[in-house]
């Protein structure tokens, strides 16, 4: 019974943050909240963590949302429109406003995996979280590479295989939040003099019971929040 259990409330899990993303990315505004909501879900323990997570998670940071999703909506959707629908510049400059766009939308992509974990884990205001979140890259290159892979993995099954999006909107969430976190605790770990076990292990005993006998993480955890 108790892997039955296990199993739905995996299935319930894969359903409802599916279901939310895919709501999200509709709507457009909503996505780059979402994205940052689920971040502050999946960096949770699957015990301990709760759907309400998600939209608290947006509520308390909304104020650095704000000029976040401005900026992402920017550097994502301006240059896509200019590659695929109103590349109509002068041949001469041609090559030129593409590379711009391509650029922007790497820039883009790095900030898209790297800027939620730096806004649920650390209190910053818009430049601190452009600058901390490109030197989360430096947590692990490879991590932050197949981090990115993972973005263009969707982006490519967006334009060739539609059909097979759904599957990713739960999988991809959660297998970036998990590659940012770690490089997250790794540049902790190297502040603080420490390994990422110790870091861990240090985080775990200051977890504690809440008046509802569910596990609390501490406002500590991960980072200065």
């Amino acid at each position: 019974m108790k892997g039955i259990r296990i199993l739905g409330d995996y299935i319930l899990e894969i359903l409802v943050i599916t279901i939310l993303v895919a709501v999200s990315a509709a709507s457009v505004i909503f996505f780059i909240p979402m994205m940052v909501g689920l971040t502050g879900y999946f960096k949770n323990k699957k015990d301990v963590r709760l759907f309400r997570d998600i939209f608290i998670t947006i509520k308390e940071n909304w104020k650095i949302l704000i000029p976040y999703s401005l900026f992402q909506l920017a550097i994502i959707v301006a240059p896509t429109l200019n590659i695929y629908f109103l590349n109509t510049h002068p041949e001469s400059m041609n090559y030129f406003f593409l590379g711009i766009s391509y650029a922007a939308l790497v820039f883009g992509s790095i900030y898209f995996v790297t800027a939620p974990t730096i806004i649920v884990n650390m209190n910053v205001n818009f430049f601190q979280l452009l600058r901390n979140g490109f030197m989360l890259l430096f947590g692990s290159f490879f991590r932050t590479l197949l981090a990115l892979a993972i973005v263009a993995g969707v982006i490519a099954a967006i334009l060739l295989y539609p059909y097979v999006v759904i599957a990713t909107l739960y999988l991809a969430p959660l297998l970036i939040t998990k590659l940012m976190i770690e490089n997250f605790y790794v540049l902790k770990a190297r502040v603080l003099g420490i390994n990422v076990y110790q870091l861990k292990q240090k985080e775990l005993s200051d977890n504690y019971l809440d008046e509802n006998g569910n596990i609390n993480h501490s406002e500590g955890e991960g980072g200065n929040k």
